[in-house]
């Protein structure tokens, strides 16, 4: 399976990336083959989850993990009573769990460039899992089972990456909750079994379940190359080559150190100024690419 396999024909898509809400149709057994509810609960019964692939969600918020679990597996039972108490259950990184997941996390990385990982959500009937939030990537949303309802506001912060900006450390102002809280969804969708819903980073969502079904989606974590990105994977390379310089690895003597080491600051972005103006372009691009394209 593909991207286009769960989007469509991808050149649009790849040649100007979406930053509003897409959503795409599809045939309900679609995505059979990825992975279906069924077998999640054979996962879950037969105490084939790690705790490292769990997170447990209630009254909006992870449980502590020492409420359900202790050391490498949860506490047998646990996560079927947290479902059955209405809880919500995070399955995290299940591209390293389900083989059809793993190919496809890697074809979209190779057709992107974004670092990818794939979690599924499990919420039962009359339930939600978080309320309001958002997150540092692009989200794409495939539903396999049930239906829910995404309800959205465009950003609040502008391009949020998970080293700033980031909703589990920035969180919401008072302001910001207060409009969340007592202002209608900007936009709202409805998924069912087939459709896949792109959410970009930063649009604020809580999402809910709709009827009497059990809702499964996955969501594939789209983490985009950023310029910042490209500008830490040159300074990189930049060091990892001044290194290799002597001169580089000339001590400061302690009494200009202590005293302000202008000339040597002076002297270093100097140095770095030269390395980034000889730069070889292409092999920087080569780096570059190879470095979007690793596996995580």
């Amino acid at each position: 399976m593909q991207l286009s396999d769960l989007v469509g024909p991808t050149a649009p898509l790849l040649a100007q990336w979406p930053t509003k809400p897409l959503l795409w149709h599809n045939p309900p057994d679609a995505f059979d083959e990825l992975i279906t509810l069924p077998e999640i609960d054979v996962l879950i019964d037969a105490e084939c989850l790690a705790m490292r692939n769990l997170v447990l969600i209630k009254d909006h918020k992870p449980v502590e993990r020492h409420l359900f679990g202790t050391g490498e597996m949860p506490n047998r039972g646990a996560v079927r009573k947290h479902l059955d108490e209405g809880g919500t259950v995070s399955l995290r990184q299940l591209q390293t769990v389900k083989p059809s997941l793993s190919e496809l996390q890697k074809a979209i990385q190779a057709e992107t460039g974004c670092g990818v990982h794939v979690n599924a959500y499990i919420t039962p009937a009359h339930n939600q899992g978080f309320t309001y939030h958002y997150d540092p990537y692009v989200t794409l949303i495939v539903q396999l089972h049930g239906r829910k309802t995404w309800a959205i506001h465009p950003p609040f912060f502008e391009r949020p990456m998970k080293e700033y900006g980031n909703f589990l450390v920035r969180g919401f102002t008072d302001e910001q909750w207060h409009f969340l809280a007592n202002t209608p969804p900007a936009e709202s969708y409805t998924l069912a079994p087939g459709d896949v819903f792109w959410l970009p980073r930063g649009y604020a969502h809580s999402p809910y379940t709709e009827g009497e079904a059990t809702s499964l989606h996955l969501t594939f974590a789209l983490k985009e190359r950023t310029l910042h990105w490209l500008a830490e994977q040159m300074t990189e390379s930049l060091l990892d080559m001044a290194i290799q310089d002597p001169a580089l690895r000339a001590e400061i003597v302690p009494a200009e150190l202590t005293a302000g080491p202008q000339a040597a600051v002076k002297y270093a972005r100097d140095y770095l100024i030269g390395s980034l103006l000889r730069m070889d372009l292409e092999q920087m691009s080569e780096r570059g690419r190879t470095a979007a394209l690793r596996p995580a």
